[in-house]
């Protein structure tokens, strides 16, 4: 239905010719595949390994028998995670004794730090370490560094004494004390952070890229892992949370400690039954390569494709290459071959790599470029997002949050709405929508991942739409009530006679545009980027929730500075929502969605898919793969032991 909708305002002719094209290529494989699964290789046809770096036998390896522990271990950590930090602010102020403002900053330090170690992680995972020992080496550092914040919980002498009365000045904690807090913060930070990308790709990496219907079974698992995530945070709000105010700190704490470790014993248990890629070498350097190469040759002209430089030995046919495109035309530059770059190569018998790159190098940062666009066109999606936690919370406090009795609803738990609206949204979308949509599109996925995310994109601004009708009513009942100098919060006595239900379809609304932005993010930054960028790629979409953080908090900035002198004053003000404009600020970003969805729609027009090249050659590597396995022999049996 959406895609009716968009046809109204967009070109739906290039749209559909680029999505029937996309579609037709990948029935096309999956026509053959389902002539007869008999003919379907026995090892896998990426090139993947498995444990002792021979050729990954495909029924004893890899699919859903190593994606699912890699799924049941992301439930864990985040369950621990969560667990932690949900109620972090809490235990600075009521433990630790430190002020608002100050708690504040230190949560905000800690996370921002967080969010830019994915990119550390992708870089090991991808030139150095592999995915494996990357995801091995930070869920232990993670570990460690729950169990460190455990025991400053536990031992008293790690924290301050505890206050008899809230009326009173309580002791502040040590340096020592927050020293060992800190650490204990920052070694979970640093490895909750890095580990997500190899971790999540890791568990993509288990489905054959080369065989259609493991391909396609590689769409359920980007579903199911965000599922994963998503429980994990409810049951930390659910499970932990409690007990560490109603029982014990230290005991909740030592529970998400015991929860890392448990999705280390359940990552470690099935090596053996994990599929891994060579490492193709650093990434950064790469990039970096075709970078300099085309700028050294920047005055030169590309007169034919026959003078661009591509491996051609029989080395190089098992690796997987990628056809040429003609677009950002200058870096094709990077590959042009020389005079230069021929006397280099008979003098020293190789390449000189920082004046000539292959084709499929060059391609691979073009393909990095082709996804910028569509990276940017869903900040302001993450903005929206952002609101769940924020202003969402902020115009709830306030309302009637009475069910029935005595029995209240704190503001800040309506995001399990959102919560319940991705469990369940996922389940239906994965098993009824998907088959559905198949039979009437014809797509392998039910649609591609461009209209997945388009449908979100959609989604969001239909969110911000209700959330400022609703507001807008709230504000009615507001004046209608003379309450507005009554300030908004959950222990208040005095409340708009609007129930907090009326907050149901916003939440609702964002949790299912996650379901599709998010998740199609992830799934078509992982098809699109080739497996040398896989983990980096997953890096970048996961800043995309840190961007929509820092857009939020400078839009409430300049709107609160431009409405600061208006007669009606500011819009979202810091003391009291109910002598603001909240509403105001809804729409604001309901007609930022729209634009923004209107951008993304021509990007996604726009966007050219990486396309593979065919060979004859199947991508079975034959030697030991870079991350370090124990293997006494580099040599092929004539039959891969399963284990």
């Amino acid at each position: 239905m959406f895609w009716k909708i968009n046809s109204m305002i967009s070109c739906p002719r290039l749209w559909n010719l680029q999505a029937e094209k996309t579609s037709r290529e990948e029935n096309h494989e999956e026509t053959q595949d389902a002539a007869g699964t008999k003919d379907r290789s026995e090892y896998t046809l990426d090139g993947t390994l498995d444990w002792w770096r021979r050729p990954a036998l495909r029924a004893a390896t890899g699919g859903w028998v190593g994606a699912k522990y890699i799924i049941v271990n992301q439930f864990l950590l985040n369950m621990s995670f969560f667990g932690l930090c949900k109620n972090l602010v809490m235990y600075l102020t009521k433990v630790m004794h430190q002020g608002n403002a100050d708690a504040s900053n230190v949560i905000t330090n800690w996370l921002g730090v967080m969010f830019i170690m994915p990119f550390l992680g992708a870089f090991l995972a991808d030139s150095i370490c592999g995915r494996y020992w990357t995801t091995f080496v930070f869920t232990l550092l993670f570990g460690i560094g729950v169990l460190l914040i455990s025991i400053a919980a536990y031992v008293p002498s790690l924290r301050p004494p505890q206050c008899p009365s809230m009326n009173v000045n309580c002791e502040s904690a040590t340096s020592t004390q927050n020293t060992f807090l800190m650490i204990g913060l920052y070694i979970a930070a640093i490895a909750n952070g890095a580990l997500i990308p190899p971790i999540t790709v890791l568990g993509a990496d288990q489905f054959d890229d080369g065989d259609p219907v493991e391909k396609k079974a590689r769409s359920s698992y980007f579903n199911w892992i965000y599922q994963a995530f998503t429980i994990g945070a409810m049951g930390a709000a659910v499970g932990i949370v409690p007990i560490q105010e109603d029982v014990s700190w230290g005991l909740g704490m030592v529970i998400s400690a015991a929860l890392v470790f448990l999705g280390l014993f359940y990552f470690i248990w099935p090596s053996k039954l994990y599929r891994f890629h060579k490492l193709e070498g650093n990434a950064v350097t790469r990039i970096a390569q075709v970078v300099v190469a085309a700028s050294r040759k920047l005055f030169l002209k590309v007169t034919t494709l026959d003078k661009l430089y591509e491996e051609s030995d029989l080395e190089s046919d098992k690796r997987r290459k990628i056809n040429h495109t003609d677009d950002y035309r200058i870096l094709d530059k990077a590959s042009l071959r020389t005079l230069e770059d021929e006397k280099y190569m008979q003098v020293m018998g190789k390449v000189n790599e920082w004046n000539l790159c292959t084709v499929t190098q060059v391609e691979e940062v073009k393909s990095l470029l082709r996804l910028l666009p569509i990276f940017l066109t869903t900040i302001t999606y993450a903005t929206v997002f952002v609101q769940l936690t924020t202003i969402f919370v902020v115009q709830g406090a306030g309302m009637d949050n009475k069910l029935f009795g005595n029995f209240r609803i704190p503001s800040a738990t309506m995001s399990v709405v959102e919560q319940f609206s991705i469990i369940v949204g996922i389940v239906i979308y994965d098993q009824w929508l998907i088959p559905l949509l198949r039979i009437y599109t014809g797509h392998p996925k039910g649609f591609n991942d461009l209209k997945r995310i388009g449908v979100g994109l959609f989604l969001s601004i239909i969110s911000m739409l209700v959330a400022a009708l609703v507001e807008t009513r709230r504000l009615q009942t507001v004046h209608e009530s003379n309450m507005v100098q009554t300030h908004l919060d959950d222990n208040s006595t005095t409340r708009v006679a609007m129930s907090i239900l009326w907050l149901i379809p916003q939440y609702f609304l964002v949790g299912l545009s996650e379901i599709f932005v998010l998740i199609g993010l992830l799934e078509l930054f992982y098809d699109q980027c080739p497996e040398a960028l896989r983990s980096v790629s997953n890096a970048i979409t996961l800043f995309t929730s840190a961007a929509g953080s820092y857009m939020s908090t400078i839009l409430v900035t300049l709107v609160n500075k431009i409405t600061r002198d208006h007669p009606d004053g500011e819009w979202i003000p810091n003391d009291n929502l109910n002598a603001g404009h909240v509403d105001r600020f809804y729409w604001l970003l309901a007609v930022l969605s729209l634009v923004n969805f209107l951008a993304y729609v021509y990007c996604a027009i726009q966007y050219k898919p990486l396309e593979m090249a065919r060979s004859n050659t199947p991508f079975v590597a034959d030697e030991p793969c870079d991350i370090s396995l124990h293997q006494e022999s580099h040599d092929l049996p004539e039959e891969p032991n399963d284990g």
